[in-house]
């Protein structure tokens, strides 16, 4: 072949190589053509939704402290979205068996401890008599959170963290909550200390 027929033969290579669709066509859905590119919704998989946490209403006899307060209302009253666990730990064998109950509140990845939750069912001392002599562990000013239970209080103590108390006669019970935490805003104490009243 000379050199027309090879420059003929390399037209032709282009002219078809041109003229080869690059991907198959779309699917003519109208005889107008248009314009606009189609909507394309992306498609979603839906995440397994955890069950809904439910506080005891005032159980007649309390059995551990964890479920009085959840992990994802803690994430909400603390402001955080780190994820939370939540662990009952044993009981202390100095306490009558079947009076003290602690739980735990971790972060999972940055925060390795938020808060001790206890809580103290006892026939004995009342929950204002409790709060009184637990006072003189404070560092700082008491400050009252008037309304709440029986009284209500939090206040800074030794290990730089904060304390909050609060507590009432429940079920013929005298029942104390001691929340250590660390430091936070005022208004997130108040929160804590109403919403465990409310459910003692």
């Amino acid at each position: 072949m000379g050199r027309s027929g090879a420059a003929l033969a390399a037209v032709l290579a282009l002219t078809c190589t041109a003229c080869t669709p690059l991907a198959p066509p779309l699917p003519a859905t109208s005889k107008t053509p248009t314009t606009t590119r189609p909507v394309t919704t992306a498609v979603t998989t839906p995440k397994p939704s955890t069950p809904a946490f439910t506080p005891p209403a005032s159980p007649a006899k309390v059995t551990a402290a964890c479920p009085f307060l959840g992990t994802a209302e803690l994430q909400r009253v603390l402001g955080t979205s780190e994820d939370i666990i939540m662990t009952e730990k044993p009981p202390d064998p100095t306490f009558v068996p079947g009076t003290q109950f602690q739980c735990r509140y971790e972060g999972k990845y940055v925060s390795p401890w938020l808060l001790d939750l206890w809580i103290i069912a006892s026939p004995r001392s009342t929950p204002a008599k409790t709060m009184a002599n637990s006072k003189k562990d404070c560092t700082g000013p008491v400050t009252p959170l008037p309304g709440i239970g029986d009284g209500a209080f939090f206040c800074a103590v030794t290990t730089g963290d904060a304390l909050v108390m609060t507590g009432k006669r429940s079920h013929g019970q005298n029942r104390t909550v001691y929340l250590y935490l660390r430091k936070h805003r005022d208004d997130v104490y108040a929160t804590l200390a109403q919403t465990l009243a409310d459910r003692l």
